[in-house]
């Protein structure tokens, strides 16, 4: 009976239940900590760049529009129809800051129908729809204007874009009037 021999203490297999909790109690506190730190981080930079743009003057459209419209009245027309386009761009731009309309992705008549329903003074619409009709075969088709119709379109352009902000600013105040008249 020398062949048989004592039974040996039980081996330990695999990690240590203990090791394993303090490994994942330890990856659990660093995912814990880059998470705050990341939410920190987001506050702060929304935070420093609310003050930034705090700080950034705000132009208005219409303003924005006569500066854009001045330096295209300074420009000389060497391309009318890139000429056309800007001046198209221009008024569309204005529209669509103003009335909170994506105006330069429209078309001439989508952007009419819209006007249509902004509640634009309606002779005032007519214009607009006007000028933006007659404007299209300018950009579009082969019609090139002549140098007289470019300077008569700034003026009316700028006529266009100036009545549209009275028009703003009268319903701005009735509807202000209305508000502290109800008050």
């Amino acid at each position: 009976m020398q062949d048989i021999n004592p039974i040996k203490a039980p081996v330990m297999v695999g990690l240590d239940p203990g090791l394993v909790k303090m490994i994942l109690l330890i990856a659990g506190g660093l995912v814990l900590l880059i998470l705050v730190i990341f939410v920190l981080l987001r506050f702060w930079k929304a935070r420093s760049r609310k003050a930034g743009m705090e700080a950034l003057p705000v132009i208005l459209p219409y303003k924005a529009a006569l500066g854009e419209l001045d330096l295209l009245c300074q420009k000389t027309v060497i391309d009318p129809k890139a000429f056309y386009f800007d001046l198209g761009g221009l008024i569309k731009r204005y529209i669509g800051s103003s009335y909170a309309m994506n105006a330069l992705e429209m078309t001439t008549q989508e952007l009419v129908k819209q006007i249509r329903f902004t509640g634009m003074d309606k002779a005032l619409t007519q214009s607009v729809a006007q000028f933006l009709i007659v404007s299209d075969p300018f950009r579009y088709g082969p019609v090139v204007p002549d140098l007289d119709q470019v300077k008569k379109d700034l003026v009316s352009v700028r006529q266009l874009i100036t009545g549209m902000e009275e028009d703003l600013e009268s319903k701005k105040a009735l509807a202000k009037g209305l508000n502290e008249g109800g008050a």
